[in-house]
């Protein structure tokens, strides 16, 4: 059975700049932007720009690509 967040998940790929949604804490705190590292199966794991951190996300939490 698919569910939506495997929908989510195939629209990324290991390397992707993305921004986080402003739903989320570190969006908050300024963390906004950052790359894809790891597709897992429930999470996208980003590294953020400004903290230089690896968080793990739900794909509903990573809001869109940048160019």
């Amino acid at each position: 059975m698919t569910g939506q967040g495997d929908l989510f998940m195939a629209l990324y790929e290991v390397g992707d700049r993305v921004e986080l949604s402003p739903a989320t804490d570190r969006w908050m705190r300024g963390d906004r932007f950052g790359e894809v590292v790891k597709i897992g199966h429930y999470y996208l794991h980003v590294k953020l720009d400004r903290s230089g951190q690896v968080r793990r996300f739900v794909p509903e939490h990573v809001q869109r690509k940048v160019a």
